[in-house]
């Protein structure tokens, strides 16, 4: 009975405890105020673990190897990987949705062949106001469980979906 105890304070004074997560910089901000890092600040509120799967395929739907997915948070690089033979990508991540950052991914193609995709998932509310984003980058809901199907064009194919979509003259 007493090792319970012991071990039932001991788990509510680490939980009590705040969080400090480095991003892939070193420098980690911090609040004018108090002088201490954002994060501890933020604390868990909000924070969820989010899984972001995706397929990326060519113009006919074929499963698309080696793309480069990155993911950014605030501009940021959080992390990134190569799609599958399936075209698949899976990114788990631990995200706090009451941050007002932006976040997004990158589909870098492995060969010049090929034009890079943006999507959105989060825009933050200065990109917003600025209309940093067009309003032809793709944009998907970012839950905990997300969903992302992209395709990637040739340059011709992709300057001809675009003056379809309005996007360009």
């Amino acid at each position: 009975m007493k090792r319970m105890i012991v071990s039932v304070l001991a788990a509510l004074l680490v939980m009590s405890l705040p969080a400090v997560a480095a991003g892939p910089t070193d420098a980690i901000p911090t609040t004018p105020s108090t002088g201490m890092p954002a994060a501890v600040r933020s604390g868990f509120a909000g924070k969820s673990e989010t899984t972001i799967t995706g397929l990326v395929v060519d113009e006919k739907g074929r499963p698309l190897l080696d793309v480069n997915v990155k993911l950014y948070m605030g501009g940021l690089l959080a992390t990134e990987q190569l799609t599958s033979s399936d075209g698949g990508f899976e990114f788990t991540e631990l995200i706090d949705y009451g941050n007002d950052i932006t976040i997004d991914l990158w589909f870098v193609p492995p060969t010049d062949e090929l034009v890079m995709e943006n999507v959105l998932l989060k825009e933050s509310t200065a990109a917003l106001q600025h209309a940093i984003y067009s309003k032809c980058v793709q944009r998907t809901r970012l839950d905990p469980i997300t969903d992302v199907i992209v395709k990637l064009y040739d340059l011709e194919s992709r300057i001809a979906m675009l003056k379809r979509k309005g996007c360009i003259e």
